[in-house]
């Protein structure tokens, strides 16, 4: 091959891979998230930004402030802004939906994170923690934990109509049931009642203060989230009520890996923002390399954590 054939060649993969660069990380990606509220919810959007920020991309984030006016019109302005990708955490499953239709209208595929959605939206995947197994396992170690006793529990929920809180609570409670049922072939629990703490520690304290007012009986508390158990532990702790009750949760929070270390809170389950951050960063890039066949639900592996393991997982560096 002749010099000239040899560099018009090079030239020509060269371009290629300049080519080939840009189609990989020449992508403007939203993150419409539902709330900043709490150090979940900010460690997710940044670990987004960071990750696709890696990759080249110019990722836009929005925070609905838990309002689903907000929200809508947070996702219609970046769909303005000729988006690539839509990330979704959605504050209301029905302001979701609708989001949804207007990104497919725009032909910007959309990918749920954390929160869910109704089987149906046209979506590319739901990426979130194995909700439903992790808090079956919480519940299961409850029922080792209480032996005979009778489980008295009141359930701290984050918000009503929240899908995940829902998953998060009854699956808890399912694991009770196979627990009690395998050890004794009867159940031996109840639900003592139900108070909303509204996904944070203050919230968490004000129910669980309203809970021993009204239910002195209680001996165990599920909380949804793991800011409104932090919350439930202050206000134990207060009353002198903390050997009392046993706390479970779920999400996997740095200081609730302490809490439990430290003998204050008993179970909660892995939700790694990091993880999930980076499983959306995979899913865009197979996606945008023409992979289109996702699963309905693309899950974290799940990881219940309690006193045999916290202080395995406890990274008191992490952003969450």
């Amino acid at each position: 091959m002749s010099f000239k054939r040899l560099a018009l060649a090079a030239a020509a993969v060269a371009a290629l891979c300049v080519s080939g660069t840009t189609m990989a990380k020449d992508l403007k990606v939203g993150f419409s998230n539902r709330t900043l509220n709490g150090p979940y919810f900010s460690a997710l959007t940044e670990h987004i930004k960071n990750k696709g920020a890696a990759e080249g991309w110019t990722v836009i984030t929005t925070d609905a402030r838990a309002d689903l006016n907000k929200q809508i019109a947070d996702v219609e302005d970046m769909l303005a802004r000729d988006l690539d990708y839509l990330i979704l955490n959605p504050q209301d499953p029905a302001a979701g939906l609708r989001i949804v239709k207007e990104a497919n209208a725009k032909k910007v595929p959309v990918i749920i994170i954390d929160s869910d959605l109704a089987i149906g939206a046209d979506v590319i995947t739901r990426i979130a923690p194995d909700n439903a197994k992790n808090n079956q396992l919480i519940g299961e170690y409850a029922v080792s934990q209480f032996g005979d006793t009778p489980i008295q529990v009141a359930l701290i929920s984050g918000n009503q109509g929240n899908l995940v809180g829902q998953t998060r609570s009854m699956n808890f409670f399912r694991g009770i049931i196979d627990g009690q049922l395998r050890a004794a072939a009867k159940t031996n629990f109840s639900i003592v009642t139900q108070v909303w703490g509204g996904w944070d520690q203050q919230g968490g304290l004000k129910a669980m203060e309203d809970v021993l007012a009204a239910h002195p009986e209680t001996n165990a508390v599920y909380t949804e989230n793991d800011d409104m158990a932090l919350g439930a532990v202050h206000a134990l702790k207060a009353a002198g009520k903390l050997k009392d009750v046993k706390v479970y949760s779920y999400d996997g929070n740095k200081n609730a890996y302490k809490s439990i270390i430290d003998g204050e809170m008993q179970a909660t389950g892995e939700n790694n923002p990091e993880i999930m951050a980076q499983m959306v960063v995979d899913t865009i890039k197979k996606y945008d390399a023409g992979e289109h066949q996702f699963p309905d639900y693309s899950l974290c592996p799940p990881l219940m954590v309690n006193k045999d393991n916290a202080e395995k997982v406890y990274n008191p560096d992490s952003l969450f």
